[in-house]
């Protein structure tokens, strides 16, 4: 399904040098001045925003700014102006602060050199506007009271040859939401949407105002500014941070993600299909375990699988001795009660390090694997050779809810996210939008919650900050119902959830 393959990367890069600005108690103050790198004249007019919030200035005639009662302790400071180059600051108020002196340096874009492949008008809108605007805006009911005002700004570039389309801009895209009630400026740096896997990427500074309105109306938009938090990936990173995703209402559990030629090192344990559903198919898949000349080892643990079956299912595991070419195993069989019909649990007893087999095992317990009914259904698996079989890949569900916290790293009074494979990411409290339901079709036996993916894009720890951001261009990719939720629902950093 789309949601299963759609993934959308907000990129909300940081990096953290010494800067200066002034502070004075408790009230964060920055101020200094922009000038042209090569003239050294004052610059009047350049936007200074911190990135992804509400609080932003402009340079006055000499070129000075100020931005006053700033409640973060870490953002990004960002200076934009369509003639020159984009110049962004990491700022850490613990750092001494002195004013800023910004040299700006004029923009080398060249838009007039993209190729622009449309033949309906000159900036290809007409042709790949519904596409763009689904990427970057969502198909939510949020979305459809969205309005990107200067759109014919937007210029794109099919490259045929990769089945890509990206979009450029010279000037920031000015967003009107209305079901939120904010005016967005957003300066695009990227975009790509790749067809052949349907992954899209935009990245971009973002400047947050809010909209007045009446009474009813501003109450209006509280309301749905809660909808947009609630199960949002800045309020998991927040959770995260306070180390409360549970008590927020989030759980969490790995996906991984295996070659379809190793599901042999997978043992199956107790599932409602066809596969293992009874005692007598588990006694004949144990004798299957043993050839012809084990038959009275096989029915001895035979027995045994039944004594446990009766007595011991919700104790340890039974467990059976393999022997193999160069070394022995053991092969742990759990019974699980709660599967999705098609669905098989299982546990890997491949594992070279004998001495970690008890350990690994347990933990990997509740695993889901498809059976071959689920994998038979799979498109074009019947059409495809064995050697092409060697190239699928199957996802593992690890049922057993994970604890973020065992995955955070301080260093000083920071901390640091890393994971391996893929987290699902749960949201208990709210279901799916009715549009996500319909785009996907999704069938009348799903959970119905906002299920979520999230995966780590490098190997080296993120730093996660308390209100909700993170460090690194696109060092999360997000997938499911997260890459459903795009600029609709997009709220600023300094965002408060009403009590």
């Amino acid at each position: 399904m789309a949601d299963l393959i759609n993934r959308c990367v907000l990129a909300l890069a940081l990096s953290f040098w010494t800067i200066g600005g002034i502070c004075q108690s408790n009230e964060v103050v920055l101020t200094g001045r922009v000038t042209d790198k090569e003239s050294g004249a004052a610059l009047q007019g350049i936007s200074v925003y911190i990135n992804n919030t509400t609080y932003s200035t402009q340079t006055q005639k000499d070129g000075s700014f100020r931005l006053s009662n700033i409640p973060l302790s870490n953002f990004e400071l960002v200076f934009s102006s369509v003639n020159y180059e984009t110049q962004t600051l990491g700022i850490d108020i613990r750092t001494p602060i002195a004013p800023l002196n910004i040299q700006m340096q004029k923009s080398t874009a060249l838009l007039n050199e993209v190729v622009v492949t449309a033949n309906v008008d000159k900036n290809g809108w007409a042709q790949y506007g519904t596409t763009f605007s689904k990427d970057f805006l969502s198909y939510s009911s949020f979305a459809q009271q969205c309005k990107i005002v200067n759109y014919p700004s937007i210029r794109f570039r099919r490259i045929k040859k990769d089945n890509i389309l990206k979009a450029y801009s010279k000037e920031p895209l000015k967003i009107k939401n209305n079901a939120l009630g904010y005016e967005l400026t957003y300066w695009l740096n990227e975009y790509e949407h790749q067809f052949a896997t349907q992954l899209v990427l935009y990245q971009g500074n973002t400047q947050f105002n809010e909209m007045r309105g009446s009474k009813r109306k501003m109450q209006h938009w509280d309301k749905n500014r809660q909808i947009a938090y609630r199960g949002s990936l800045t309020h998991f990173i927040r959770s995260v941070y306070e180390g409360n995703t549970k008590e927020e209402g989030f759980v969490v559990n790995l996906i991984k993600t295996i070659p379809y030629k190793d599901i042999n090192f997978y043992i199956p344990a107790f599932t409602d299909t066809t596969s293992i559903h009874s005692s007598a198919a588990l006694t004949n898949f144990i004798a299957g375990i043993y050839t012809s000349k084990d038959n009275v080892l096989a029915a001895s643990r035979a027995n045994d699988a039944l004594q446990w079956l009766g007595s011991k299912r919700d104790q340890m595991p039974f467990v059976i001795s393999l022997a193999v070419p160069d070394r022995t195993v053991q092969a742990y069989f759990f019974v699980k009660k709660s599967l999705v019909s098609d669905q098989v649990a299982v546990y890997r007893f491949d594992v070279k390090d004998t001495t970690a087999i008890r350990h690994i095992q347990w933990e990997t317990a509740g695993t889901i694997i498809p059976d071959q009914k689920s994998l038979n259904r799979i498109s074009g698996y019947q059409s495809t050779t064995q050697d092409q079989r060697g190239y699928l890949k199957v996802k593992l569900f690890y049922s057993r809810p994970l604890n973020p916290n065992h995955f955070i790293s301080k260093v000083d009074d920071q901390l640091f996210l890393h994971f391996n494979d893929t987290w699902q990411i749960t949201y208990t409290r709210e279901g799916k939008d009715k549009a996500y339901i319909e785009e996907n079709a999704l069938q009348n036996n799903d959970s119905g919650y906002q299920e979520s993916t999230l995966s780590m894009t490098g190997s080296q720890p993120v730093m996660i900050l308390p209100n909700g951001y993170y460090t690194g261009t696109y060092s999360f990719i997000t997938g499911a119902y997260w890459s459903y939720e795009k600029v609709d629902k997009m709220l600023p950093l300094d965002f408060k959830l009403s009590k």
